[in-house]
């Protein structure tokens, strides 16, 4: 099994919306991330590229000393294999680059799996958001602190 985390580009946004179909049972859609690939100067994509298919997505931002995690996903497939806590920790390590002092991410209350690993690498609770999602499910925002 060959794989990388590599820049997303135009030519991915199709896999990845099908990916986060598959696992969040909806999509950004191909239209938003389009904009935020060719529009927004701070996004900052990365997928995961495993055997020459995307399995795999970080969208974050970075602007100044703030970073977030826009949305972030593994393939069913690769889920308890490590990728998502190598993407994660890639996303840190360019924060750290980058200068980010703080960074903030939405989380589904009822996803344990995913709460349990940002609390692993040092994101606690700061405030929930009330019927945040589609479906009606309140959002856990969670923050870091970047140490030097």
């Amino acid at each position: 099994m060959r794989y990388e985390i590599r820049e997303m580009t135009i030519d991915d946004i199709e896999e990845v919306v099908k990916g986060e179909e598959e696992v969040f049972g909806e999509s950004l859609g191909y239209d938003m991330l389009y904009s935020e690939l060719k529009l927004n100067p701070y996004a900052y994509y990365f997928v995961l590229d495993i055997d020459k298919k995307v399995s795999g997505y970080i969208s974050t931002w970075i602007e100044g000393e703030r970073g977030e995690i826009v949305n972030f996903y593994v393939s069913k497939k690769y889920q308890h294999q490590g990728f998502g806590r190598m993407m994660l920790e890639f996303y840190l390590e360019l924060c750290k680059m980058s200068g980010v002092k703080s960074i903030s991410l939405e989380v589904r209350e009822s996803n344990e799996v995913a709460i349990s690993l940002y609390e692993e690498y040092g994101f606690t609770f700061s405030h929930k958001r009330e019927r945040y999602y589609k479906d009606g499910e309140d959002a856990l925002v969670l923050i870091k602190k970047v140490e030097e």
